[in-house]
């Protein structure tokens, strides 16, 4: 006998697609998601099946009987640095990395993999991260955060005042240096996927 639930209130819809609710709510507003409107309530009820087809769409994955991983991308040509960067990442359950160690690489994987949020090196041994930025862009999810990083101190950083505004102009949620330690990166990482840092990852 089959109990599972096949509808849901936002919240646990979201909760269920590892999604944030406004997500789901905007994807109702742009008619990507089919709901029910409840006016005596005013909440939206989603049915399994839709929000499995929303997925499908977006993420290019199923619904899944448990929560949805998030999937981060690592564009960074140092290997040990990326390779580490993924390792820790995954030390949380809720999250799944993979890396690509050239701009162009990486540039493809985002658009077949789906990251929920990608982590770019700025200076790669092909192109540059505002290149990389660029690029994504033209075929980027709205929802895809985006964290561009470099072995530059802030000082360093600041010397080129139209750096900063220029990858923000080209999407990038955050800029941070790299000197700041892989600490940093990771709790960006976690704030700008919505997700609470649980204790274990805190003693990187």
């Amino acid at each position: 006998m089959d109990n599972a639930k096949k509808m849901y209130t936002l919240p646990e819809a979201a909760k269920l697609a590892g999604v944030s609710e406004d997500e789901l709510r905007c994807a109702i507003k742009d008619g990507l998601l089919q709901a029910q409107f409840l006016q005596n309530t005013g909440e939206y009820h989603l049915a399994d099946k839709e929000l499995d087809l929303y997925l499908r769409r977006s993420r290019n994955t199923p619904l899944a009987s448990g929560i949805r991983k998030r999937r981060v991308l690592i564009i960074d040509d140092e290997i040990n640095f990326a390779n580490i960067m993924k390792l820790e990442l995954e030390r949380d359950s809720r999250i799944e990395a993979k890396f690509a160690t050239w701009g162009k690489d990486g540039v493809m994987m985002a658009e077949s993999y789906k990251p929920d949020l990608c982590l770019i090196d700025f200076m790669l041994p092909d192109i540059t991260g505002d290149d990389v930025l660029a690029a994504i862009q033209s075929h980027r999810d709205r929802r895809m955060k985006m964290v561009v990083y470099s072995a530059h101190t802030r000082d360093a950083i600041k010397q080129h005042p139209n750096l900063e505004a220029r990858l923000l102009e080209l999407g990038a949620d955050e800029f941070l240096s790299k000197s700041a330690g892989m600490r940093a990166l990771i709790a960006k990482v976690f704030e700008l996927l919505g997700l609470e840092v649980q204790a274990k990852m805190r003693k990187v």
